[in-house]
C-alpha cells in the first residue's frame, strides 16, 4: 500500500485492524481504481464525482488526497 497514512505497527492480518483503517484502505483502493479507469478512458470525470459524494463526509478530504495521490503516480 503506498502512502503513509496508515500507522506502523498494524498485524499484517487486515481483519485485526480497527474499522476505521479497513475503510481507509477501501478508499485508497476505489481511488486507485478510479484514476486508473479515468486514464483508460473506461469512465469519465463524473464517475469520479459521484464516488466522491458517496465517501463518508468524515473521509472525504482524505479519499480527494488519495485521488490526487494516485493521479500524481499515474502520471509518470
Amino acid at each position: 500500500m503506498s502512502g503513509k497514512y496508515l500507522p506502523d505497527g498494524l498485524p499484517h492480518n487486515r481483519a485485526l485492524w480497527p474499522e476505521e483503517y479497513r475503510e481507509l484502505e477501501q478508499l485508497d483502493l476505489l481511488a486507485s481504481r478510479l484514476i486508473r479507469q479515468l486514464k483508460n478512458r473506461k469512465i469519465y470525470r463524473e464517475r469520479v464525482l459521484v464516488e466522491i459524494e458517496k465517501a463518508p463526509v468524515v473521509h472525504r478530504e482524505f479519499f480527494r488526497d488519495r485521488l490526487n495521490h494516485w493521479r500524481e503516480v499515474m502520471r509518470v
